[in-house]
């Protein structure tokens, strides 16, 4: 079995990642563009995505 991988997330990140994740599946079933995510959110999710990717080898994909 692989190793888990654990990452702690604040509740505004948490909750921001819940609505972009909804979003994203909700806009995509229905064919309609994914809405606009403010820059709090995004700065948010971009920390959370440069955490992933050094947890998972860090390719630096989203330095």
């Amino acid at each position: 079995m692989d190793d888990p991988i654990e990452l702690r997330l604040d509740l505004a990140t948490a909750e921001y990642l819940r609505i972009a994740l909804y979003d994203l599946g909700e806009h995509q079933a229905a064919g309609r563009p994914i809405p606009h995510m403010d820059a709090e959110a995004s700065r948010r999710l971009g920390a959370l995505l440069r955490n992933l990717d050094i947890r998972l080898g860090g390719t630096v994909r989203f330095a």
